[in-house]
């Protein structure tokens, strides 16, 4: 603790105007807003304009973040939403206690001329499997439960390669604020080639396929939602939308894992992140394909447990 309050503050100097030294969270380069569904959305240039310095970090990863208006001492970590692509750093954080609460508070008095400072440390962490290489896998299945779709948008973002066969994207999440959240948002247009790699730009598309025959696949379970003929959102995504249900895990895996076999792998990259039951679901049907259909599902799992 000693360390980073010290240290680290002082070698980064990130958040403060007083700083002698220019670091990456400039107070005039930063956004704080808060959004429907009790998310506030943080975001600054990943290349500082004043200065040119850049913020590097991996697609997955996440930062500590101190903001001293809210606590002098408490330093939390949070994935990084956005993707080493885009040009903008974004954390989504869902208001679920006390820190995060006071956050929501102050992003509200909060103004685009008058933030407050953030400081970061960071980033920290790794996917625990070589999924940016064609090599290992071509066939991908990502499971995000609630705001755990923070670091599968980052590496489904970040993960788009021509030679990619198969990536089915399966997000499960209470009602419609949070995707309402993410199709809001501006930002997550990624453009590579002309193709853009990320939802939900690409299933908003009418011209754009979803379906499984698709290279990308997606579905969004609104567990607790039913169907609003009048609502956009539900107009926009319904080629994704699933109504009152949760995803078949197994089903899912199984029919990836069968693709890979038609393309002669043998491996299958499965990314989960979200609350404990769902990551132990993914987790105990992967371990059972695995030796059923003689496919290694190669498992990352990160616990959001809320």
């Amino acid at each position: 603790m000693l360390y980073r309050l010290v240290f680290r503050a002082r070698t980064y100097s990130r958040g403060s105007t007083k700083a002698k030294t220019a670091g990456i969270v400039a107070r005039d380069q930063v956004s704080v807003h808060v959004l429907r569904g009790g998310i506030t959305r943080i975001q600054f240039p990943r290349v500082r304009k004043d200065t040119g310095e850049s913020f590097e970090y991996e697609a997955g990863q996440y930062a500590f973040l101190w903001i001293p208006t809210i606590s002098s001492l408490e330093w939390h970590p949070f994935t990084i939403s956005s993707s080493p692509s885009e040009a903008m750093v974004t954390f989504h954080i869902k208001g679920l206690g006390d820190w995060t609460n006071k956050l929501m508070t102050a992003a509200s008095d909060a103004t685009d001329t008058s933030p407050f400072d953030i400081l970061l440390d960071g980033s920290y962490g790794n996917v625990s499997m070589e999924i940016e290489s064609s090599l290992v896998y071509s066939h991908y299945a990502l499971f995000s439960g609630g705001i755990g779709v923070t670091p599968m948008r980052s590496i489904h973002h970040e993960g788009y390669r021509p030679d990619i066969k198969n990536v089915h994207f399966v997000w499960s999440v209470r009602d419609r604020d949070l995707i309402q959240v993410l199709t809001d948002d501006t930002d997550l247009h990624y453009d590579v080639g002309g193709t853009t790699s990320y939802i939900p730009e690409r299933i908003q598309d009418a011209a754009t396929q979803n379906d499984p025959t698709s290279t990308f696949f997606s579905e969004f379970y609104l567990t607790r939602g039913e169907r609003d003929v009048e609502a956009q959102l539900d107009h926009q995504l319904r080629s994704c939308l699933r109504y009152g249900s949760r995803p078949h895990t197994a089903n899912i895996l199984r029919a990836m894992g069968e693709k890979a076999k038609a393309a002669g792998n043998s491996r299958v990259a499965v990314l989960v992140c979200g609350p404990k039951p769902l990551v132990d679901g993914v987790v105990t049907a992967s371990l059972t394909l695995s030796k059923e259909m003689d496919i290694s599902f190669d498992i990352h799992k990160e616990l959001f447990d809320f």
